[in-house]
């Protein structure tokens, strides 16, 4: 996937103040020049941290669009196929959007953190595994290992915050 900076993109470029982004999403958003693919600026600002959720969020802000030269692209590269789709029965066949993915990944991460942090020396790992996932999608994939740490009650909030309940 090719990104390029949109208008309020570039103005964040000058204006450090302009949007509230990380210096790491400000250094990969730098990167995207409608030439560089995802993968590349990924590769070239791992030593940052930039993660593909890092670049989701610069997307979702609108400061990211996909180039031209990729037409009808709109999904980061690497992630899944099958569009997203709304986790309640009645809304099963509706996508999710790209800025409803990022929202709800902003509020479940920190409570995963906080879900995690409560298991002490125990749940080290699986905090761990919580600061690594890529987004949305990775938090949704550590809901089964959230689970049998948790158990299904301690769990359920966090579930109740990645389906959109």
């Amino acid at each position: 996937m090719i990104y390029t900076k949109s208008e309020t993109g570039l103005h964040a470029i000058k204006d450090r103040h302009a949007v509230d982004i990380t210096r790491a999403q400000r250094s990969a958003l730098i990167l995207f020049d409608g030439k560089r693919s995802l993968r590349e600026v990924l590769d070239a600002t791992a030593s940052l941290g930039v993660t593909a959720s890092d670049v989701e969020v610069l997307v979702a802000s609108g400061l990211l669009l996909p180039s031209a030269a990729v037409p009808g692209a709109a999904r980061l590269e690497g992630s899944a196929a099958v569009p997203q789709t709304a986790a309640r029965p009645d809304d099963a066949a509706v996508p999710l959007s790209e800025e409803e993915r990022v929202r709800r990944y902003r509020v479940a991460y920190p409570l995963a953190t906080q879900l995690t942090a409560k298991l002490g020396l125990k749940g080290f790992t699986l905090n761990l595994a919580v600061e690594s996932a890529q987004g949305f999608d990775g938090l949704v994939e550590l809901l089964p290992r959230l689970r049998s740490a948790l158990g299904d009650e301690g769990v359920r909030p966090l579930q109740a915050v990645l389906q959109g309940r």
